[in-house]
């Protein structure tokens, strides 16, 4: 009797066992369920904000200096728009400071090239008075005649500045120290044109956000398309970078672009554009790059389902062979209505590495 019954105590630890193994090892009652795939990486790049987050705060136009460790950027209270001062940011410690005291908007940051290694300038910068200019370790001063001139952009030399000119709607190349107008227009009689942005080494290529002008007598910001003026030729070649854009009317939303930059081995460039995005005011902008040539179809780098971003410049080279951008960004999916005001513009940057290696 004893053994009959250590027989089936046994027969039941076994069993137990297999019941234990079939429960804790996973053996299919059923079909095994279809795994579900992995979604393809996304074509677009995320922002990395590079100064913590401040609802108070609006953050916006930023530019790099030649080493990489400081930002200059627009800041307003998000009470008060129209109180728009520049701003400096270290970016390793993320110490903000005031850098002009006074009304200030639009800066630009020198990269002086000499030695074969970038080093940082002076800064240009503008307001309702004109143009002003920073020396290194210096104070803000006014270039003379430079009233109604806006978003300076720097010739390699750090000499000379390329400006919107606001009455006549031209860009023209002015003195950095005098104010003293050089050349205007850069361009020709047939376009309304703003915002210039200079080949750093091509000087005599300088974009600008522009419009043909044959059907209206005013420039409309939202009707632009990139530009290069190539003066090393007589006349200047003036034409849309983007080889298939039309250079007369018919404005044609799909070239849209505007606050564009050249790379600074001027093979590329950034602009801002809502070509793409589901935003009925216009008001919502991707980033895109387009080789400098012209001759590719611009490659779009941020989601304006999720981001509104704007004004992109370039950082320095880097020893490790990437590739950043710096720009504006802004939340669009924080909310909407009027119980939930827009979030507020912060500054952040981009890796592009992967889209130029891919091309």
């Amino acid at each position: 009797m004893r053994t009959r019954m250590k027989q089936i105590f046994v027969l039941l630890l076994a069993s137990g066992s297999f019941c234990f193994a079939q429960e804790h090892h996973g053996m299919p009652k059923g079909p095994r369920p279809t795994p579900t795939p992995r979604p393809p990486p996304s074509p677009f790049v995320e922002p990395n904000f590079l100064l913590p987050a401040n609802p108070d705060v609006n953050d916006y136009r930023p530019v790099v200096n030649a080493e990489g460790t400081m930002v200059i950027f627009e800041r307003n209270p998000t009470a008060m728009a129209n109180e728009v001062k520049l701003y400096i940011a270290d970016l390793s410690t993320h110490n903000v400071q005031r850098f002009v005291n006074f009304g200030s908007t639009r800066a630009d940051w020198c990269w002086s090239r000499s030695g074969g290694q970038f080093t940082s300038g002076p800064v240009a910068f503008s307001n309702d008075d004109g143009i002003y200019r920073v020396d290194p370790g210096g104070q803000p001063v006014l270039l003379p005649n430079t009233a109604g001139m806006i978003y300076p952009s720097w010739y390699p030399d750090c000499e000379h500045l390329a400006v919107d000119v606001t009455g006549s709607q031209v860009t023209a190349e002015i003195d950095a120290t005098t104010g003293q107008t050089i050349v205007s227009p850069l361009a020709n009689e047939t376009v309304w044109a703003g915002f210039a942005s200079v080949n750093q080494t091509n000087p005599n290529l300088i974009s600008f956000a522009g419009q043909f002008n044959g059907e209206s007598n005013y420039y409309n910001q939202e009707l632009n398309y990139t530009w290069v003026t190539d003066r090393s030729t007589t006349p200047p070649t003036v034409a849309p970078m983007d080889r298939r854009a039309p250079n007369g009317p018919a404005f044609q939303q799909k070239f849209q672009a505007r606050a564009g930059w050249w790379s600074p081995d001027g093979r590329w460039f950034a602009f801002e554009s809502n070509r793409i995005c589901n935003d009925i005011s216009g008001q919502t902008y991707a980033i895109f790059i387009q080789d400098a040539n012209g001759m590719r179809p611009a490659m779009q780098v941020s989601d304006c389902s999720k981001w509104n971003v704007q004004h992109p410049k370039w950082f320095p080279p880097r020893n490790d062979g990437k590739v950043f951008l710096i720009a504006a960004v802004q939340d669009v999916q924080g909310g909407s209505g009027a119980t939930c005001p827009p979030v507020p513009f912060r500054i952040a940057s981009f890796d592009v590495s992967r889209l130029l290696q891919a091309r």
